[in-house]
Formats: C-alpha cells, sequence, structure tokens
C-alpha cells in the first residue's frame, strides 16, 4: 500500500514528497526551493531570507478577510541517524518509507516525522482550496534541531500575525504553552602545580549511573558522575593528602553525565585506596534502588609528572562540590514541572585548567539569569572566567491565551475529552519566536510520533488524521 492512499490523502502526498528530499541539519537548500517553487506554482506569496527560513503567505478564505492573522510554524530540518550497516547517504538520499498501516516509518533511518509532519500540513493547508481560515503566515525554519538557529536568525518584520500554531509536539490531545530557555556556560580555572615526584598514582573511576536528557530527565534524581566525584575527592583529601593529575567526565551538555575519571596522587596510596573503596561501597548501597549498575573503583597506574599542588588540588574540589547542578526550581502555575535546573555535562582538568561546562534551562527568564551570575561569581572567586553561548529565551506561560482557551474548547467538543495543557522543561522555538513576536499568544501541537531522532521513529497514521482534522476546525474557529 502506498502512503499516499493514507488519509488525508494531500498530507500523506506531501509528507512522501519531502521524504524525497534529503533535508538534515545544515542541509535543508533543496527543501527550501522545493518550498518555494510550491508557493510559486500556486501564486502565492514566498519569501526565503539569508539563513534559509521559508515564509510563505496565504490570503483568507470568503468570510474571513477582516480576521487577524494566524503564523502555522514548523521546521524544514530533520535529525539524521541510521542504523548500524545501513549503507544510506543521507547527505544525499532520500528516505525510504515504510508502513505496517498502523505507523509509518523509515527503512534503516530515522524517519524525519519531527518536522516533516509539519511541513506537510502546511503545504497541504496552504494548497486546500476548501479549507475556511483567516490570512495565513506559514513560516518553515531552517535548523532546529541543531539550537534553534534558524528561528534565532529569522527577521521577523515580515510577520504581521500575533497568534501562531507550532506543529512540533510529539504527542496527540496535548497542548503544550510554555518551554524553558537554555544557556550553555564554560568556566575555566587555573589550576596551581607541581611535578609528582615520590608519590604514587591511582586512576578512580565512576561509571553505571542512568545519566538520561538534561532537561526530561533531571526531575528524577538521577546522580551527575562527576559531582560524586567531588564528593569522593573531598573525602578522600580531608584524611589523607592526595593531589589530582587530571579529571574527564560527560562531554555532552544536555546529558546528566554517567560516568567521571580522575587520576590522582598520593603520599600514602594503600590509605587513599581504602577510602576510596569505603566511599564507594557506601555510595552503591545507598543508590542501589535508583541506580543498580552504580560503581567506584580504584586502581594504580603510572605516575604522571605533573599535577595540582595543594592548594590547585583544593580548589579542584571546591569548584567540584558547589557547581550547581540538578533541579533547582519547580513550576508554581504547573506543580507537575521543573521550571529551573542545570547540569554539569562536562568536566576536564589537565594541563593547568580546569574547565566546567553547564546547561541551564528554565521556564523563567529570571531565574535562569540567576544561575549565570552564580557561576560567574564562583568562577570570579577561584580567579577563572565564564563563557556563555547558546543563549535563547523561555516561552514563558502565558496566563490569559485566548488562543489556547479556543483550542481547549476546540479538541473538547470534538473529543469529549479535555486535552492536557502543560509546558516543557527543554526547548521549542516558541521561545525564540515569542522574543522576536511581540505578545504573541503560541500553542505547540502535534499528531503522536515515537523513538524520534533514532532510526526507531514512527508516526501514527491515524493521529495525523485527526490532529489535521483538529487543525481545521481551530482555523475555521478563529475569525
Amino acid at each position: 500500500m502506498q502512503i499516499n492512499d493514507f488519509e488525508p490523502k494531500k498530507v500523506f502526498e506531501f509528507f512522501s514528497q519531502i521524504a524525497e528530499i534529503p533535508h538534515g541539519s545544515g542541509n535543508t537548500a533543496r527543501l527550501a526551493e522545493y518550498c518555494l517553487r510550491f508557493a510559486e506554482e500556486r501564486g502565492l506569496e514566498a519569501y526565503r531570507d539569508d539563513y534559509g527560513n521559508v515564509m510563505i503567505f496565504k490570503d483568507a478564505s470568503a468570510g474571513y478577510e477582516n480576521s487577524a492573522p494566524v503564523i502555522i510554524q514548523g521546521h524544514i530540518d530533520m535529525v539524521c541517524e541510521k542504523r548500524p550497516g545501513c549503507k544510506k547517504d543521507m547527505e544525499r538520499e532520500g528516505i525510504d518509507i515504510l508502513t505496517d498501516r498502523e505507523f509509518l516509518f523509515a527503512d534503516g533511518t530515522t524517519l524525519g516525522g519531527d518536522d516533516g509532519i509539519a511541513v506537510a500540513y502546511i503545504l497541504a493547508l496552504l494548497d486546500d482550496k476548501t479549507a475556511e481560515h483567516p490570512p495565513i503566515e506559514a513560516l518553515l525554519t531552517a535548523d532546529e534541531e541543531t539550537g534553534l538557529c534558524g528561528a534565532d536568525a529569522l527577521d521577523a518584520s515580515r510577520l504581521k500575525g500575533r497568534r501562531l500554531i507550532n506543529i512540533d509536539s510529539e504527542e496527540e490531545g496535548v497542548l503544550t504553552v510554555s518551554c524553558a530557555g537554555a544557556a550553555d556556560v564554560r568556566c575555566k580555572i587555573p589550576v596551581s602545580e607541581m611535578k609528582a615526584d615520590g608519590m604514587s598514582a591511582l586512576k578512580i573511576t565512576v561509571s553505571g549511573l542512568l545519566g538520561g536528557h538534561s532537561g526530561i530527565d533531571i526531575i528524577k534524581d538521577r546522580k551527575n558522575a562527576a559531582k560524586i566525584l567531588g564528593e569522593l575527592l573531598y573525602e578522600v583529601n580531608s584524611k589523607t593528602p592526595v593531589y589530582a593529575a587530571s579529571i574527564s567526565a560527560g562531554g555532552r551538555l544536555n546529558v546528566i553525565t554517567p560516568w567521571a575519571e580522575a587520576v590522582i596522587c598520593a603520599e600514602d596510596v594503600r590509605e587513599a585506596k581504602s577510602i576510596i573503596e569505603q566511599f564507594g561501597a557506601e555510595f552503591k548501597s545507598e543508590r542501589a534502588l535508583r541506580e543498580p549498575d552504580a560503581h567506584i573503583s580504584c586502581d594504580e597506574t603510572v605516575l604522571p609528572e605533573i599535577c595540582a599542588d595543594r592548594s590547585g588540588t583544593r580548589k579542584i574540589i571546591f569548584a567540584l562540590m558547589q557547581s550547581p547542578s540538578g533541579l533547582r526550581a519547580m513550576s508554581e502555575d504547573m506543580p507537575e514541572l521543573a521550571q529551573t535546573s542545570v547540569n554539569l555535562g562536562e568536566t576536564l582538568y589537565g594541563g593547568g585548567v580546569l574547565e566546567l561546562s553547564f546547561m541551564l534551562r528554565s521556564n523563567s527568564g529570571a531565574d535562569k539569569r540567576e544561575i549565570v551570575r552564580g557561576l560567574k561569581s564562583l568562577s570570579d572567586y577561584l580567579g577563572g572566567d565564564i563563557e556563555v553561548s547558546g543563549d535563547y529565551p523561555p516561552w514563558e506561560y502565558r496566563k490569559d491565551s485566548p488562543l489556547r482557551d479556543l483550542m481547549i474548547k476546540v479538541y473538547k467538543d470534538m473529543t469529549g475529552r479535555e486535552p492536557l495543557v502543560c509546558a516543557i522543561h527543554a526547548g521549542l522555538e516558541c521561545g525564540i519566536l515569542s522574543g522576536k513576536l511581540k505578545d504573541a499568544d503560541m500553542v505547540s501541537i502535534g499528531p503522536n510520533m515515537y523513538s524520534v531522532h533514532t532510526p526507531d521513529e514512527k508516526l501514527e497514521i491515524k493521529s495525523v488524521r485527526r490532529c489535521w482534522e483538529y487543525l481545521l476546525e481551530i482555523l475555521k474557529e478563529l475569525k
């Protein structure tokens, strides 16, 4: 069965055409050109900016000429991942779509439902001559998956709408109305060193922690291996002198650090090893239920030439102990939502410099600024400096939202059920767009998708139809 046979036919037809065009992040020019040709063939005004974002404009249907415009938004890039052994060149080749009549999925790769289904919905809507709707401003952004780059580069002056429906959520019946802003902060702290003459060395390994997504899983009390290493070093150094020679922990700022390694020098290696082993046994016992594979080990290793001196080692321990990492605050508007968190995602020590790299998330701009100031203060105190990058604002919860209220009503009228209204502790383009479209009223929706960003990604066929009908009904009501 061809996917074009599924309903709504136009949506699946456009989704199939999109899948034939390679459109991984950083490789979206061909899909942008396809969207511009689509608009030209239908006589629709369209524009592509220097970054590769595309805007297409459609006049109101009859009876909606005096209605305020509505922005329908999604992104044109996808995450390209393959199964081991898959030979597809995703830079040059399209996606091979398969179906079991319940789901769409791809042959050995990611499907690109995130966010190809948004592009398909938007093109089908622009192509539909029977839909009832206000003026439509379609916004198709580039490189969302690599840091919301297209939205960040967007000049929004062409957009007149202040009602925006984002189609980049992955669960039907869920209205997302707020998301976290984020920032990456890298601290570099100088460490005084000395020669490691006359000592022995131990390699410490913290492993087997669950880790997880620093937004979604931060609420689950999962330990950060770098923080555990800091506690361990404090414990052993308080009883027998040790000197840090190297540290490596984590590597991805959006992952709760599941492992850490350190080489330390000790004057009494047997005493140090005994303290470390005792700490490891206690830690494993305390975390047995939550993280059963957690493990701390230490073994003698080759003595390095250089290590941190007494003062430098204390500075490293202080920095690890005082670095914030984990959940900071829950939302007052949505009590089950993590509002503010910080994750120590990467720790490196070597060559006389300790580097601590954090990802901050918050649905409150004030909370995010407070954490940045705290990290700056910590780094200043230790004689270091910080670099802030990847900074984008939160999409803050709007208590007065006529668009949200209307979408709740439409969903209830269509299904007899209340939709789930929620916020997420991760990033959506709405965070950046809310800063560019002042006072815009925004809601994010989408059909059921599973295992996105992996070759197991799948898109529920019937959910695509229900969400299409829901979108049409929302537009009909936006008079």
